[in-house]
């Protein structure tokens, strides 16, 4: 069997590695500093998101709650509107009967 007694040669010289090594390096830092202005653009995007989506239930809950008292209120007036017609209905309904009696009488 033979034996190669020839080194084999340089996949690269020495300043073509130093370039490729700095290239490799730049590319590497690139992606690093792309990769760290994303992150920072979605944190500021979740804290606006969350900030909002607070501000937002807070506005829905607030409407909720004047909704809610305006129901309430009108609730309360047809309520009072129920009590004073039936108050109302039951004083004619004896007055009418008071009338009944009146001319039973009257023409007896």
């Amino acid at each position: 069997m033979a034996t190669l007694s020839v080194k084999p040669s340089q996949r690269f010289q020495l300043p073509d590695w130093h370039t490729n090594s700095y290239l490799l390096s730049t590319n590497a830092q690139l992606q690093r500093d792309a990769s760290h202005q994303i992150r920072q653009e979605a944190r500021v995007l979740r804290n606006e998101t969350n900030n909002q989506t607070i501000w937002d239930e807070h506005d829905n809950r607030t409407r909720l709650v004047e909704r809610i008292d305006t129901v309430n209120r009108w609730k309360d007036m047809l309520d009072k509107c129920l009590t004073d017609l039936d108050a109302e209905i039951d004083a004619l309904t004896q007055r009418r009967g008071f009338t009944i009696l009146a001319r039973l009488f009257s023409n007896s």
